[in-house]
């Protein structure tokens, strides 16, 4: 069974050598994050726990210049870098979707990777 949350975070970034996007600018961007595995006491993972993973993760981000994170922070990069980040932590995650605005986003799906 699979489960998801979301969660928002601001930041800013620019796209090194990028024509519009190399200048620092700023996104509200919204992840949302996907697990699966089996069902103990009927439930996969705690909402809270999973959520309160993803925000440890997100406070690296938060109100925070990207660049000195990732070193090229396109809404790609960042799915990666979080979808990494919470599989360090031990969970089984299936999906990260990265909105930089409602109609822009970049998705890492577990599958993707053994392509």
């Amino acid at each position: 069974m699979r489960v998801g949350v979301s969660e928002k975070f601001s930041s800013a970034h620019y796209i090194p050598g990028h024509w519009k996007c190399g200048e620092i600018h700023g996104h509200n961007f919204k992840v949302e994050v996907e697990v699966e595995g089996e069902l103990k006491n009927g439930m996969v993972i705690d909402f809270y726990d999973l959520k309160k993973e993803l925000k440890e993760v997100l406070k690296e981000f938060d109100h925070k210049l990207i660049n000195n994170v990732i070193e090229n922070p396109t809404s790609e990069n960042i799915c990666i870098e979080i979808f990494n980040r919470l599989k360090e932590r031990g969970l089984n995650i299936v999906k990260v979707r990265v909105y930089e605005s409602d109609d822009k986003w970049a998705e890492l799906r577990k599958d993707d990777l053994n392509r």
